[in-house]
């Protein structure tokens, strides 16, 4: 008798079945999980911008200035701006914090004196939401004394986003 090495074509094909039916399984959890990390990204990208500005406004002396491109959407893009100086200390474009994301807050632009506290008599709440499933929202608060709230899924307690 002849001994033989390898696999059977049943044995591959039950292989690939079995392989099918994991990917089918996972695919929409992957899907949401790709969906909520580029959520966190821009929310966390966000608050760097924030932070950088506030930290150029202390080192600088001057009011700086994030402005939204149009309105009150700020995934549209927004300019980073320091007070009497040109050009913006940074742009922003509408692909700028991650796409499939909308950035809506209440206020079209949000600012930081040279202490830096908020320019705004108002707390500021930004809210970034997945652009195809609105259950996915993270939200950065921004407090008048300049505090920036780390993204949450729940909405600060501490007044920024009430």
């Amino acid at each position: 008798m002849r001994r033989t090495w390898g696999f059977t074509l049943i044995e591959m094909l039950v292989v690939v079945t079995l392989m099918g039916i994991f990917v089918a399984i996972a695919a929409p959890s992957f899907a949401g999980l790709i969906r909520s990390n580029r959520v966190q990204a821009a929310a966390d990208e966000l608050v760097g911008v924030l932070q950088y500005a506030r930290g150029e406004a202390v080192t600088r002396g001057v009011t700086v200035t994030l402005t939204a491109t149009d309105a009150n959407a700020w995934n549209a893009g927004f300019t980073l701006s320091a007070a009497g100086q040109t050009p913006p200390l940074r742009r922003i474009d509408a692909s700028g914090l991650q796409s499939g994301v909308t950035v809506s807050s209440g206020a079209a632009q949000a600012s930081f004196s040279a202490t830096g506290t908020s320019g705004a008599s108002t707390n500021q709440c930004f809210t970034i939401c997945s652009a195809d499933q609105s259950g996915q929202c993270r939200f950065v608060g921004l407090s008048v004394t300049g505090r920036i709230t780390p993204p949450s899924t729940t909405r600060p307690q501490t007044g920024e986003c009430s």
